[in-house]
């Protein structure tokens, strides 16, 4: 059993850069420099039967898939297992206080993790995130083995880690990213699924945040305007000219001419939760009621759920979370039950929302 955390920047480029790398192990401690160190050898911890403790792991270990090239095959994240005993995105200080009395110094929480030589103060800081993991781990495996719900949380991390933890989109697929887009019709629309191609492919070559390369808005009205001259991007809203430097104003134009030329394709987007016609009072009164049900069952509301798995289940979707393992044992049934009518729901005197059969008997 090990323990991992990093440190990285994000700010100011498209691929998070991996400052430090702290690992614990037993009683030691190991705070490896991936500037100077090649990484790649975790890979084999990482793929064998050893169990790897993180706090709020997606960050890191989006960092990790692509410097090591894996992520673990045994992962245990602490924030994901305090969710199963009623806490909502707990950070590991608030954590360590309440399981294990033991109180964080957080004051290099905005440290430059690139900076060389790192001072003292933040190597402690950094080595206070993984020391403890293992003591906090095993404390909330009893909490939950004392509500049966360690079951849920293995499930519930086979899940996640077979998630595809990897920063890059699909350059085809951005414009699907962009609420200005999905409203464009025809022509309009075809020229910003270019745009928002070029703009991801140039992002990553250059390294930089999509918003540094162009803004939404700006492929929204230049995918409106189709300009072509390079004075006309001058023009549009949402194009500054930092936007056009470096050749990229050429390159604008060039993509917007071969869309042009192109033909329209006709792109849409795959069925979503969001997209399905769920009456308003029945969405607000099942939101309600699952929310209710996370405080009953001491389990994060965010963690259980959410309005789009609400109108997933209510819209027949194959893959609804809710209608599926650990959440279906805990609302699933019982909101396939609501919907048809079986069971009713009402309010009781301390305010939360209760489910009534046949009106007469109580639900728990």
């Amino acid at each position: 059993m090990v323990a991992v955390d990093t440190e990285f920047h994000r700010e100011k480029s498209y691929f998070a850069k991996l400052a430090l790398v702290q690992i614990a192990a037993g009683d030691e401690v190991f705070l490896i420099d991936p500037l100077r160190v090649d990484i790649s050898g975790l890979k084999a911890v990482f793929e064998s039967d050893t169990e790897v403790i993180f706090h709020a792991a997606a960050q890191d270990l989006e960092i990790l898939r692509r410097r090591v090239g894996a992520i673990p095959r045994r992962l245990f994240d602490t924030q994901i297992a305090a969710g199963f005993l009623g806490y909502s995105s707990a950070s590991l200080a608030s954590l360590l206080e309440v399981f294990l009395g033991v109180t964080l110094d957080k004051s290099d929480r905005l440290s430059d993790w690139m900076a060389r030589p790192l001072e003292s103060k933040q190597l402690h800081y950094a080595a206070q995130d993984v020391v403890y993991l293992a003591s906090l781990r095993d404390v909330l495996l009893a909490e939950l083995g004392s509500l049966g719900r360690v079951g849920w949380l293995e499930e519930e991390m086979r899940a996640y880690a077979s998630q595809d933890f990897y920063a890059a989109t699909d350059p085809d697929r951005a414009w699907s990213k962009i609420r200005e887009v999905r409203a464009l019709k025809g022509r309009a629309k075809h020229i910003a699924i270019a745009i928002a191609a070029w703009r991801e492919e140039k992002a990553i070559e250059l390294d930089l945040p999509v918003r540094f390369v162009l803004g939404d808005l700006a492929i929204a009205t230049i995918a409106q305007a189709a300009p072509k001259r390079i004075g006309d991007l001058r023009n549009i809203r949402g194009v500054d000219a930092r936007h056009l430097s470096g050749g990229a104003d050429n390159e604008i134009i060039k993509v917007v001419a071969h869309a042009m030329e192109s033909e329209p394709c006709d792109e849409k987007l795959p069925p979503t939760p969001e997209a399905i016609d769920v009456p308003s009072g029945a969405a607000t009164l099942l939101v309600t009621w699952l929310s209710s049900r996370a405080r009953s069952l001491k389990i994060d509301p965010n963690l259980l759920g959410s309005r789009a798995d609400i109108n997933a289940i209510y819209g027949g979707m194959p893959d609804a979370k809710l209608a599926r393992g650990w959440r279906q044992e805990a609302v699933g049934d019982y909101i396939e039950r609501i919907i048809a009518g079986e069971i009713a729901l009402a309010l009781t005197p301390e305010g939360d929302v209760a489910m009534v059969q046949n009106n007469r008997v109580a639900i728990t």
